[in-house]
């Protein structure tokens, strides 16, 4: 059984299937925003996970948003990126009951990388000339514009794009899909070029919008245990 996670469980099973063709990494580009609010969000806990979730209706973009309230992790984690801010630390910790953050992930038709062998069993990871800014900036705008009418935060807005890649979920490089495909397992999760082995985390799924995927994982991982046992 493999669960490394997708990017190594596909490394080994290319290596093992001695496949050198280019396999596309499915994931949901993310764009980064912090907007000041009007209110100070107080909390005692050093992370806080995404309070509101806002999803596309119109399926233009089909875009999943989360705003977080500002907290020591996030805090932590603007300084580890922006060194220079660590002077000020006091002060960002000072106001970040009015600081929100928050992720828009992108559907997986934006994905943009790509895992290849090469001759000399190198494996490369890369993305190729794709721009979704464009879809970003749209997204963004209309958010922005939502909270200043509802006078919940300062005309104020910084996002950040951190490039493909940088949001953690990959997944479906190996598909759970009918037919003879050699990188594809059945729906019992086996490799149909190797039956003795079973694939088990996100390599297999195909989350085309984004619906935080771990606990569909974990459920079918336990599926697999259960036939396999």
């Amino acid at each position: 059984m493999l669960g490394c996670g997708t990017i190594v469980t596909t490394k080994l099973i290319l290596e093992f299937l001695k496949f050198k063709n280019e396999v596309k990494i499915m994931h949901h580009p993310r764009l980064l925003s912090l907007f000041l609010s009007k209110y100070n969000n107080k909390n005692n806990m050093k992370f806080m996970p995404s309070t509101i979730n806002v999803r596309d209706s119109k399926k233009l973009d089909e875009y999943v948003m989360d705003f977080r309230p500002g907290n020591n992790l996030i805090v932590n984690s603007i300084i580890e990126f922006n060194k220079f801010l660590l002077p000020f630390k006091f002060i960002l910790n000072f106001l970040k009951g009015y600081m929100v953050f928050s992720n828009i992930f992108l559907h997986s038709k934006y994905s943009n990388l790509f895992m290849k062998i090469s001759k000399n069993s190198i494996v490369n990871i890369y993305s190729k000339n794709k721009k979704v800014d464009y879809v970003f900036k749209k997204i963004h705008k209309n958010v922005f514009k939502f909270l200043s009418n509802e006078k919940l935060i300062f005309p104020i807005s910084y996002n950040y794009f951190p490039g493909f890649g940088a949001d953690f979920h990959y997944f479906g490089t190996i598909p759970m899909e009918k037919g003879n495909k050699k990188l594809s397992v059945t729906e019992k999760c086996q490799l149909k070029s190797c039956k003795n082995i079973y694939i088990i985390d996100g390599s297999v799924m195909n989350f085309k919008s984004n619906k935080y995927p771990l606990g569909l994982i974990m459920a079918n991982a336990r599926r697999i245990g259960k036939e396999i046992k």
